[in-house]
């Protein structure tokens, strides 16, 4: 009787989260269907990328936002920031906003004078993403100019 148990409880918890996931893939088809056909449902990327620095001071860490026009797809949960100090990158996560939200402050409290950032945001939807063109921005000099 015990083997028993074990059985119909190992069972059932691959059932469960095969359940799960079912639901989570349902949800993005019915999601995207809602507002367009699933056969054009692109995951679209954010648009209109800008990166600029604000607030120069003198001597003061380079401030910088990071600007965007919010995906057209009408699933994007959220939209997660990325910086790299090469083009092409390689990119570090530095933040991540909800859908509603279509700008960023960096958080860097280390930030270099005359020094180039490149960044790139990502829609996301569960474990989906759309990456947006990268943009860049070069920081003052310690006297702003």
């Amino acid at each position: 009787m015990r083997r028993r148990k074990l059985l119909i409880a190992l069972v059932l918890v691959p059932a469960a989260v095969l359940a799960t996931a079912a639901a989570a893939y349902a949800g993005f088809f019915s999601v995207a269907s809602a507002s367009q056909p699933v056969s054009t449902a692109a995951f679209q990327p954010p648009a209109s990328v800008t990166a600029t620095e604000v607030n120069c001071r003198n001597n003061q860490t380079p401030k910088l936002t990071v600007d965007w026009t919010a995906s057209s797809s009408g699933f994007t949960t959220g939209y997660t920031i990325y910086r790299g100090t090469t083009s092409g990158g390689p990119y570090t996560s530095i933040g991540s906003v909800s859908a509603a939200t279509t700008t960023f402050a960096d958080p860097s409290t280390t930030l270099a004078y005359t020094q180039s950032y490149y960044y790139v945001v990502d829609a996301t939807f569960l474990s989906w993403s759309s990456r947006s063109a990268e943009v860049s921005v070069k920081t003052l000099s310690n006297h702003c100019a």
